[in-house]
């Protein structure tokens, strides 16, 4: 309790419930067609860490709440896309995630990984520490992803813009 520093990184789908008000992290072996039994509720898993208060949560997620998957088609046919932001998220997490709520969380072939995190990993690694002191705030790794993301979203014909919940001037890693 206080002491335990939480660090869950998620790349895969994220898909919103029919109402568009709840979001939920998609395992592979989950059915979209009952999200409510086979996928994780980012609610629910944010609720069920802090039960435990630990000192401090990082959150990577390299998914996304547009219902399109990574080469641009429709998880989910049947149903209208509408995402209702919410402000679910305590005090002691920081949440980096790899897009906006409308856009598609794009893959790099090349690396065999998501943009977002081929990005993220490069930026801790230490492209991310803008003043060279071997300390890598959140802000700091915001700003690196948010233009790297992006630029090579663009390249692609597409946008995407990750984003931050938590406190940008927080030293997230030192190198």
């Amino acid at each position: 309790k206080n002491e335990t520093e939480v660090i869950v990184f998620f790349a895969g789908h994220g898909l919103p419930s029919p109402d568009g008000k709840k979001l939920y992290l998609l395992p592979q072996n989950g059915d979209q067609s009952i999200l409510e039994y086979s996928a994780i509720s980012k609610s629910d898993l944010f609720r069920m860490i802090n039960q435990y208060n630990p000192k401090s949560v990082k959150v990577f997620l390299d998914a996304c709440y547009s219902g399109e998957s990574r080469q641009g088609e429709q998880l989910i046919a049947s149903r209208g896309i509408r995402v209702v932001a919410s402000d679910d998220t305590p005090d002691n997490f920081t949440v980096f995630s790899a897009s906006q709520s409308t856009e598609v969380s794009l893959s790099f072939d090349g690396a065999k990984h998501g943009i977002f995190s081929y990005y993220l990993m490069r930026g801790l690694e230490g492209e991310a520490d803008q003043n060279k002191d071997r300390e890598i705030t959140n802000g700091e790794l915001l700003a690196y992803i948010e233009k790297e993301v992006n630029a090579r979203a663009v390249e692609l014909g597409r946008t995407q813009l990750p984003s931050l919940v938590g406190k940008k001037g927080e030293i997230l890693n030192r190198y």
